[in-house]
């Protein structure tokens, strides 16, 4: 015999302003999550604004980190092919894919340029972070 409609489904009591973020059976990195109210019902909020409730502290490296993602950009310098004449200097911060400030250039050759993400840190002292 089947199950009823609802079965399945596990009840928590949280205090009001839990936060729990649910990942999927073959993944660590949380898909949804959902946050307490004051009546007992919860509300499905970001993971983004999940993390930013979490840790309030790092919401700004987190933002800084996305923002470089959304350019393709990494840790580790990566090499593009350039036009000749390209303007690209070694040791600049460049803007990128429509983000400001986000690519440092770490090498320059007249058809290559090397770039990854500005740091955190680095953007802190910019005073772009």
């Amino acid at each position: 015999m089947g199950k009823a409609a609802g079965e399945d489904r596990v009840r928590y009591e949280l205090a009001p302003g839990a936060v729990v973020a649910v990942a999927g059976a073959r993944s660590q990195a949380p898909q949804r999550a959902y946050v307490a109210r004051a009546d007992g019902t919860v509300e499905e909020i970001s993971v983004t604004a999940a993390e930013d409730r979490i840790d309030p502290a790092g919401t700004a490296r987190r933002a800084w980190r996305r923002r470089c993602s959304r350019v393709g950009l990494g840790e580790r310098p990566f090499r593009f092919s350039a036009a000749l004449g390209h303007g690209y200097e070694a040791d600049t911060v460049y803007d990128w894919a429509g983000e400001e400030y986000v690519a440092a250039c770490v090498r320059a050759t007249a058809r290559c340029v090397w770039l990854r993400a500005v740091t955190y840190e680095e953007a802190v002292s910019l005073g772009v972070a």
